[in-house]
């Protein structure tokens, strides 16, 4: 019987269907603003600005005091290009379609997806909730089934939507975890996904002694410019002012601020509970400010305010706390919202007219082209794997970190 000829197409649908089973984390994140790139007629470059929902203060009394809208938004941006390189016989593009999946591109796609997944999953470092397990003496230990629940009613405070919650766990975590729960829609999450590539990471060496100094302002991250805190720049961040601290914090460090407590985001009632946020940005020892997402809005003279996010601003000598432990190397899994991060896969220039052969295809709201020169001097064919896209953060508060200490 003949072989079938391998083209483009077939190698671009088989590459998708193989991603299609390689990788849960990728599917469960918002898709839904991609569609705004790369439209014929209407493009916009590599850049939106995803609108955030409004805010706003409920009044007393029949007397209406008109306040201005300030609308919030996030740039999502498509900077990530990432390829597969190939180079084949003509012979071996003629093998059966089982063994060239197998030999060829299956590897070449979990590479590839791999490391998309790898890039969605530093997103870990900007969600600004936290909620660690410990035993009597203060150590991490793996999470339980009631740390998880914590977790959960952590993103309902949040005004997190009750559908759609997903978990992502590193493998060694899925293990220690408790027995059964993993796989099952249970605890009021829709999915739990085991995924290789949850982000690994090593907490700060801080130690726990500096304290505020009561000032505070807009975190202006790699110089843009902001003049409000409902910039479309930097509408969640602040810089936080403290006496030098000793010993480091990292990016995606989570902290608490004495005396700021979380609000309910609707009534701006106070929840008694330490607001935490998430270190935007290496410090190193000695440093006097710290960036930090959700940005500290306090309620005003007169009562709340639009996207109000505590129940007071910082004191003068109020504490700053790290929720997991100094010096500690964690994998950061997390449960969160669907809505909370975004991914936008574009479609690349279909470039057959060029000379070359090409095809796209799409899956899952992923998009993948393959790209193949053919080079006479050794009959050989060299195909390019390639994606295009770009991740963001849009609600931090809607995800929370649930670690587990490595062990060394």
């Amino acid at each position: 019987m003949a072989n079938n000829l391998i083209n483009n197409s077939i190698i671009t649908r088989e590459a998708l269907m193989i991603r299609r089973n390689s990788n849960d984390l990728i599917k469960n994140i918002s898709r839904e603003y991609q569609g705004q790139f790369a439209q014929r007629g209407a493009k916009i470059g590599d850049t939106i600005n995803v609108r955030l929902p409004n805010d706003y203060v409920v009044q007393d009394g029949p007397v209406v005091n008109p306040e201005a809208t300030a609308e919030r938004s996030i740039p999502l941006t498509i900077n990530f290009r990432k390829n597969v390189p190939m180079s084949f016989s003509t012979q071996e593009r003629t093998l059966n379609i089982d063994d060239f999946s197998e030999r060829y591109i299956a590897p070449a796609v979990n590479a590839l997806v791999g490391q998309v997944a790898s890039d969605a999953m530093t997103l870990a470092l900007q969600a600004s909730n936290m909620v660690v397990n410990t035993d009597d003496q203060g150590n991490l230990i793996a999470p339980s089934s009631q740390t998880w629940l914590n977790a959960k009613a952590l993103l309902t405070s949040c005004n997190a939507p009750l559908d759609d919650r997903f978990a992502v766990l590193d493998p060694m975590t899925d293990a220690n975890t408790v027995s059964g729960m993993m796989g099952s829609k249970i605890l009021g999450v829709r999915e739990w996904m085991q995924d290789q590539t949850v982000m690994i990471s090593q907490t700060g060496s801080y130690d726990g002694s500096a304290t505020a100094t009561g000032t505070y302002g807009n975190y202006t991250p790699n110089g843009a410019p902001v003049t409000t805190i409902s910039s479309s720049a930097s509408p969640h961040s602040s810089v936080f002012s403290t006496s030098a601290i000793s010993g480091t914090l990292k990016a995606g460090d989570i902290i608490t601020i004495a005396g700021v407590n979380r609000i309910n985001r609707v009534n701006k009632n106070s929840l008694y509970l330490p607001q935490q946020f998430v270190v935007l940005a290496d410090c190193a020892s000695g440093a006097t400010s710290i960036p930090l997402s959700p940005a500290i809005i306090p309620p005003g003279a007169n009562g709340p305010v639009p996207y109000q996010t505590v129940d007071a601003a910082p004191a003068s000598g109020a504490t700053i706390k790290l929720v997991a432990p100094a010096g500690s190397i964690i994998r950061r899994n997390m449960l969160y919202s669907k809505r909370a991060l975004t991914l936008a896969t574009v479609d690349l220039e279909n470039v057959s007219e060029l000379g070359p052969l090409c095809a796209r295809a799409s899956l899952d709201g992923v998009s993948l082209r393959t790209v193949t020169y053919y080079n006479g001097t050794d009959d050989t064919r060299s195909t390019g794997l390639d994606v295009l896209y770009g991740i963001g953060m849009l609600r931090p508060d809607w995800c929370v970190i649930v670690p587990e200490l490595v062990q060394a």
